[in-house]
């Protein structure tokens, strides 16, 4: 009687305990590294995958890689983002995952009708990593992922990544993660911006060689000869799940000022001895800057003070600047280089009436409940907002040189 029942709890527990009867191995599974979506030809959209070729990656024998490319692309037409996956699994021998998906890309044709119907769902989906990114794309997503062949990477996945990492060395490229994009697309009182990217142009983007500040530039109107295909630069402005207006390199710069992310720029400043010549300064931020936001009459008036330093980098007029009486005009003409950009991309939001940057965070701690947060309507009210900005710029080094000399 003992034994019978040492054995049946022996079966129980083995139909209790956990097993690995539905385990898979890592090279049965096709990893997807970005997804793209562009409307469709046959169907609601068009889905395009980036699925990874791992012995490609990690090379034959000797750990070389065997040139045969790292990924390829499959694009399907299918009525929605996550039923493409299915149907993916009828044509592709191992199951697809999104678990290191690093880009979703959306075509900024279906981003400026909406993509809130295909957004927001798949954060429920348990593959999917909010650790990724969103990416609009000028042109077909299909066409971007297909023609989008890295030079020095043979792991896109880690291409993907890099660029998008860049963020740390650019003023010119966002900061959200698919997870702030999320939150600020449902939050009142600020608007998401997505990564810009693009293709390269064959043909010149510009007719004559005058001055244009480089922080001008947008994806797809970079003029370059060589290098890969991609190129980001510049954001996505969306409200309410719809695409509204792209923002330049610059602007992308202020909105990452305000929210607390940029790490450095390096600018061209006009020369005010000689407005024909440049300063090189890189320019830091000090502190975040200091947002203080109050009602007046029913709508915001907001003070901004923002506190910057920097190296000078180059002087190309030769002019002393380093010297102690020289350096507020330096600093001063930082100052008013900054504060035009800064007023540019202010009057853009309230033109837009997309608060990318970020005031009405500082202005909800004002209302003692969510509700009364909600009831104000900050979107309506920015337009009208009155602000007001600040620029303290300090030299803190003047680089390799103590003194220029002109060259004879």
């Amino acid at each position: 009687m003992k034994k019978a029942l040492s054995l049946a709890l022996l079966l129980l527990l083995g139909l209790i305990l956990p097993g690995c009867y539905d385990y898979s191995e890592p090279d049965e599974r096709a990893w997807v590294l970005a997804m793209g979506l562009d409307k469709g030809r046959q169907n609601v959209l068009t889905v395009t995958v980036v699925i990874a070729v791992p012995k490609n990656i990690v090379g034959g024998s000797g750990g070389e890689p065997t040139g045969g490319g790292g990924f390829y692309t499959v694009s399907l037409e299918a009525p929605t983002l996550l039923s493409s996956l299915e149907l993916l699994n009828a044509m592709v021998d191992r199951r697809a995952d999104l678990s290191h998906t690093k880009w979703f890309v959306f075509s900024r044709e279906l981003a400026e009708e909406s993509i809130a119907p295909y957004f927001g769902p798949i954060t429920r989906f348990y593959q999917f990593r909010r650790s990724s990114h969103v990416v609009i794309c000028e042109g077909r997503a299909e066409d971007f992922l297909a023609k989008g062949t890295p030079k020095l990477e043979d792991n896109v996945g880690k291409y993907y990544e890099l660029l998008q990492r860049g963020w740390r060395n650019t003023e010119f490229i966002p900061f959200d993660t698919f997870h702030e994009f999320y939150i600020k697309s449902k939050e009142p009182g600020v608007a998401s911006v997505a990564l810009l990217a693009s293709l390269d142009r064959e043909t010149s983007v510009f007719p004559d060689n005058s001055f244009k500040p480089k922080g001008n530039y947008q994806a797809g109107r970079i003029p370059r000869e060589g290098g890969d295909k991609i190129e980001v630069m510049g954001g996505a402005v969306f409200k309410e799940g719809r695409m509204i207006d792209t923002l330049d390199g610059d602007e992308v710069g202020m909105q990452k000022l305000f929210e607390g992310t940029l790490s450095f720029s390096i600018m061209d400043v006009l020369d005010p001895k000689e407005p024909d010549r440049f300063l090189i300064i890189e320019v830091r931020p000090r502190q975040k800057p200091k947002i203080d936001v109050r009602i007046v009459d029913g709508y915001p008036q907001i003070t901004a003070d923002v506190k910057l330093e920097g190296e000078i980098l180059s002087i190309q007029s030769g002019y002393n600047y380093e010297k102690p009486d020289n350096l507020p005009v330096l600093e001063e003409a930082v100052e008013k280089h900054v504060r035009e950009d800064l007023e540019k991309t202010i009057a853009k939001s309230q033109k837009l009436g997309a608060d990318f940057l970020g005031f009405g965070l500082h202005a909800k701690k004002l209302f003692w409940t969510w509700s009364q947060w909600e009831a104000y309507k900050w979107d309506e009210k920015y337009a009208g907002a009155n602000i007001a900005v600040n620029v303290d710029f300090k030299i803190r080094r003047i680089g390799l040189v103590r003194k220029m000399t002109p060259l004879e």
